[in-house]
């Protein structure tokens, strides 16, 4: 019998660390947490982020918000000092919550691949990659314009892409697939970390994603659908942004590649959605 992340006491066994890789609002949230939910691993929420997450609902130790200064300092750089930091800190984390296992998510065009195996070679990612159009509608959903880059991040994701693309095809996941067949995708999560995967496992992180919505890293929203993200219902994406990708040829072989929907109609709001809010706009003074 396939034994489960909590029966592995991090007194007793080699700390297990997995990685969840990928842009910022492209899923990476969900799928940390729902698999660390199926095994009992603690989750490393971002600690080589920009965020001093000592506060709730991390209460991270002292040590996690001196880790970002070096960080900031390093200019993102996985020196052999900040490596020894991350690794005590996930020590740390992992002995607080009496498991072997972690979760680290780290949503941020930081290192490459090849600069994460070398420094973290006893560690495991999975690289998450969402359809960029969704992406940008739940930036614009949630208001977080200030962190889009020139031309709606479409360098800026194709970088990362780029990164996406040439790494392992077991170590890629496709955000949207999570729809598709949950089960499936976090087997693929597991497996990719060289983690338990199995039935009770699987169960554990659909029904974690089925019943939890975060909207942002460890910040659950009650009341939310969680079989419709923010940017299914607001299709938000700037129509020039829109034009902008799907006439991409890089982006257009993508697209085909994920199974990504090519018709512009697909990310434009639909003519319900354009009344409502001419109405709603009406009805506050506001203009459009």
């Amino acid at each position: 019998m396939t034994q489960s992340a909590s029966s592995h006491p991090g007194k007793t066994a080699p700390l297990r660390v997995g990685w969840v890789i990928g842009h910022a609002r492209s899923g990476t949230s969900i799928t940390a947490y729902a698999a660390a939910h199926a095994g009992g691993a603690a989750v490393a929420d971002e600690i080589l982020g920009p965020w001093d997450r000592t506060g709730p609902p991390y209460g991270y130790p002292a040590e996690q918000a001196e880790l970002v200064k070096q960080f900031k300092a390093s200019h993102a750089r996985l020196t052999p000092n900040i490596i020894d930091a991350a690794n005590a800190l996930f020590a740390h984390i992992a002995r607080e919550q009496q498991t072997g296992f972690v979760v680290s998510k780290h949503p941020h065009l930081r290192f490459t691949p090849s600069e994460f195996e070398a420094g973290f070679p006893e560690h495991h990612g999975v690289w998450l990659i969402r359809n960029p159009l969704r992406r940008l509608a739940s930036i614009h959903a949630r208001g977080w314009t200030s962190i889009i880059r020139p031309n709606h991040d479409l360098d800026y994701f194709r970088e990362y892409a780029e990164r996406w693309l040439a790494i392992e095809e077991q170590r890629r996941v496709v955000f949207e697939n999570l729809k598709l067949d949950a089960d499936a995708y976090f087997g693929r999560v597991l497996d990719a970390w060289g983690w338990p995967n199995d039935t009770d496992n699987r169960r554990r992180a659909v029904w974690y994603q089925r019943n939890e919505y975060h909207g942002k890293s460890g910040e659950r929203e009650t009341g939310r659908n969680t079989r419709r993200s923010l940017s299914d219902v607001k299709r938000l994406a700037p129509p020039e942004a829109v034009e902008l990708y799907l006439n991409d040829p890089f982006m257009q072989d993508l697209f085909e590649r994920c199974g990504w929907d090519l018709n512009r109609k697909s990310y434009l709001p639909t003519t319900v959605q354009r009344v409502s809010d001419r109405l709603r706009a009406l009805r506050t003074g506001t203009r459009e």
